[in-house]
Formats: C-alpha cells, sequence, structure tokens
C-alpha cells in the first residue's frame, strides 16, 4: 500500500468517458484510497475534493458553489507517482458542459430506460424551434472563445491527420499551457512537430521516478506462458490479469466488424486497474488494435513503471513510441490521442527516441544497424530471454545469427560444448544493455566465466 500522503482528502470522483456511457471512477477511486484518501460514494459535507471529468453539471456547480477544489484525473496520478500532495491548481478539471446551453448538455446515457425517447427536431417541431435557436448561440459562443487547440485525429485507415480546429476551455488550456512551457524549457531535443503540437500534452510525469531496481525475471508473456525465474534484469510484464481482456495479434486480424486499424499497442509493467482503463481508453478514441507482444504492427509501447521488460526493448529495436501511462491519461482528459512526445521514457531508456527517428526515416520496413559490423553470433538454446526473443532482438538490429556455433565467433548464452579461444562468450546481458544504451557495450565487460 502506498504512503497515505492524502489522509486528509475526502474525495468524490465522478469520471466519465466523454460520450457519457463508460464510468472510470473505480480505478481512481482505488488509487486515492490506497493514498490515504477517504472516497465517499455521496457529495456530503464532508467532501474535499472532486475528481471530476466529464461528469454532472449539478456536482460541478455545487462544488463551485461550496468552494470545494475540482481536479482532474492527472492530478490523482501525479501524486502517485509523486509519492506527495501535489498542489491542486495545477491540474484543475475542465467542465466540457460549460459552454453548452442547459437543453443539450450530456446525460447518462447507460441510466436511461430502454424505452426512452428523445425528442429531435425532425419529430418535434417546438423542439426543431429551439434547437436552431441553440444552433445560432452555439455559433456566437465558438467564435467569442480564444486559443485553437491543434489535435491529431486518426481516420479509419489508420492514418494520422492534423486538426487545428478544436477549442477547450480557455482557463484550463492556460493553465496547461504554463506547464507544458517548463516542460519545453526542460527538454532540448522536441521536434519541429512536436513543438507545434505541445500545447496539448504535459511534462512526463515518469522524469520524477527513480529508475527501479532491476529484478531477474524474463518478460512474462500475456499469451499465457508461465513464468520462470531468470538470471538476467527483464522485468515479468505482469500480465496474468490482463487474459480475457485482448485477443492475440492474429486473432484481432480476423475478428470484429469492418476494418481494423492497423496499428498495434502494447502494454507492459502495468496493473489491472490501468490496464483496464487503457482498454476503454482506446475502444473510445479507436486507432488501435491491443495486443500483448510487440510485432511488426507495433507502433505504441505503453509502460506502466520505467523498467526495462522484453516488450520496452522489443519496442526500442522496433523504433516503436515507448511512453509512460500518463500519455493515455492525457488523452482521455482532452478526449483525442495527443502528441506523445513529451509522454516519451527518454530519460530512462535514451536508445528509444533515437531508434524511433532512424524508424521515421527508413524508406522501407526498419532494421536497425547497432550489431551490423559484429560477427556472427549463435544464441544458446538455454539462454533468458527465451532463444526466439533474443534472436529476433539481434536481427532487428541488424545483427546475423547462425543455427549452429561453430559458424559463429560469439556466443550468446551458457554454453556447455567445448569452447574454442577464438570465440567469445558472453552473457545474454550484453545484447541487452547494448540495445538500451544504443551502442555496443565493451564485450569484456560480459564474458561467461570459464569451466574449472
Amino acid at each position: 500500500m502506498a504512503a497515505p500522503i492524502l489522509k486528509d482528502v475526502v474525495a468524490y470522483v465522478e469520471v466519465w468517458s466523454s460520450n457519457g456511457t463508460e464510468n472510470y471512477s473505480k480505478t481512481f477511486t482505488t488509487q486515492l484510497v490506497d493514498m490515504g484518501a477517504k472516497v465517499s460514494k455521496t457529495f456530503n459535507k464532508q467532501v474535499t475534493h472532486v475528481i471530476f471529468k466529464d461528469g454532472y453539471q449539478s456536482t460541478w456547480d455545487k462544488a463551485q458553489k461550496r468552494g470545494i477544489k475540482l481536479v482532474s484525473v492527472l492530478w490523482v496520478e501525479k501524486c502517485r507517482t509523486a509519492g506527495a500532495h501535489i498542489d491542486e491548481s495545477l491540474f484543475p478539471a475542465a467542465n466540457t458542459n460549460e459552454h453548452l446551453p442547459s437543453l443539450i448538455k450530456k446525460k447518462r446515457k447507460c441510466m436511461q430506460p430502454k424505452d426512452f425517447n428523445f425528442k429531435t427536431p425532425e419529430n418535434d417541431k417546438r423542439f426543431q424551434k429551439k434547437f436552431e435557436k441553440m444552433a445560432k448561440e452555439l455559433q456566437r459562443q465558438k467564435t467569442s472563445l480564444d486559443d485553437d487547440v491543434p489535435i491529431l485525429l486518426f481516420e479509419s485507415s489508420g492514418s494520422l491527420t492534423y486538426s487545428p480546429t478544436i477549442k477547450i476551455n480557455s482557463s484550463h488550456h492556460s493553465t496547461m499551457e504554463k506547464r507544458l512551457q517548463e516542460m519545453k524549457e526542460k527538454r532540448e531535443n522536441l521536434s519541429p512537430s512536436s513543438s507545434q503540437m505541445i500545447q496539448q500534452s504535459d511534462d512526463n510525469p515518469s522524469n520524477s521516478l527513480c529508475e527501479a531496481p532491476l529484478n531477474t525475471a524474463h518478460d512474462a508473456l500475456c499469451s499465457g506462458v508461465k513464468n520462470k525465474p531468470t538470471r538476467h534484469d527483464l522485468l515479468d510484464d505482469s500480465c496474468d490479469s490482463f487474459k480475457g481482456l485482448i485477443k492475440p495479434h492474429e486473432e484481432l486480424k480476423k475478428s470484429g466488424r469492418g476494418k481494423k486499424p492497423t496499428r498495434t499497442l502494447v502494454m507492459t509493467s502495468m496493473p489491472s486497474e490501468k490496464q483496464n482503463v487503457v482498454i476503454q481508453v482506446v475502444d473510445k478514441l479507436k486507432g488501435f488494435s491491443i495486443a500483448p507482444d510487440v510485432c511488426e504492427t507495433t507502433t505504441h509501447v505503453l509502460s506502466g513503471k520505467p523498467l526495462r521488460t522484453l516488450n520496452v526493448l522489443l519496442g526500442i529495436a522496433r523504433g516503436c513510441w515507448v511512453l509512460s501511462y500518463d500519455w493515455v491519461l492525457w488523452s482521455l482528459e482532452l478526449g483525442h490521442w495527443i502528441s506523445e512526445e513529451p509522454f516519451e521514457l527518454s530519460n530512462h531508456f535514451p536508445a528509444a527516441p533515437l531508434c524511433r527517428s532512424e524508424c521515421h526515416l527508413s524508406a522501407g520496413p526498419y532494421r536497425g544497424t547497432l550489431f551490423a559490423d559484429q560477427p556472427v553470433m549463435f544464441v544458446s538454446p538455454a539462454s533468458s530471454p527465451p532463444v526466439a526473443k533474443l534472436c529476433e532482438l539481434v536481427h532487428l538490429c541488424g545483427g546475423r545469427v547462425s543455427q549452429v556455433p561453430r559458424q559463429a565467433s560469439i556466443v550468446i548464452g551458457p554454453y556447455s560444448g567445448k569452447k574454442k579461444a577464438t570465440v567469445k562468450y558472453l552473457s545474454e546481458k550484453w545484447v541487452l544493455d547494448s540495445i538500451t544504451q544504443h551502442k555496443v557495450c565493451a564485450s569484456e565487460n560480459y564474458l561467461l566465466p570459464q569451466r574449472q
């Protein structure tokens, strides 16, 4: 359980999807309780904080009238990652209903009886006149709002388009813009395209995380392969609770109605409640299929913690975005996928942006050059991670792998055969560290001990 950093907080949570059909409150309720806060099921006089996103207008009005702090889901996550009670003014909630006439403010569709019939301009003349009046009022308000916010949109084909026409609440935007400017000053490697869209994103909270100690278990495969202890510093993806929530990549291609997105997103080092949020957000915002393992169609790897797993390494080697969970939270908050670069885990995985940049510039299918100048390698069947995955990593980084040890000048992993003086026998960690650092590490630091 986390430290009771929010022990003086009594929270009321109202977090919905932008269309009002999905309730995300449970995940954030759990996180608040873990941090020592009390969560009230009713909006009573003891409530000190309202965690709000696309909730009821009555809740918003009541909180403002009582002077209760209205914060976004990002405040909860920032408190958790920082391990401290963060200033609420840095993460104010936004009310998307604020500029809408009362007649068209969002309703919770899931709470309505099945036989409920809405009045529409087509079936009710009086409503048609009101609707026309509302349309004029909305147009007037639209032209009076300041600060266009550019967003990224996904077409049905999976392609990315840029739109500068969407507007959000100006006070919320100005607060975000101030924080983003601070983030921009700290980061010197933002691309021109990213700086053009920087107004949509926040600084990467993962920068405040310390690099967690690397343990000795390899990446758990979400398809149900049983974990086994290993000797190297790949962390377990903890995907046991993930089974049944996603389909293997092969099934994604075959199932479903209509055209499926051609891009896949992979989660790693992420607890089940965060996985559920990602799944729901992807389902609403579209543009991705979710897969258990990084493959040729993967473009994004989401890491709940900045830990080195097999999926992270495969994502780096394939030139994918390697992002913190906050990217999904901000996209949930704003209702659309936002620019990835401020959320890239480049501090923990410096090779990620370099490989991604190379992949972007590649004319054909991307293949790295990290091991291109290295001699032929043989990967031991007893290696960890598994031989197939280790061979895939070497191949993706431009290396050559032989199926027989006599044709190789480098042997990776435990080897029980007769050893030659002209062959280097290295631990698997040499491959993993080289990929993480985006440079070939000195082999003498990874020599396997000679048998007596």
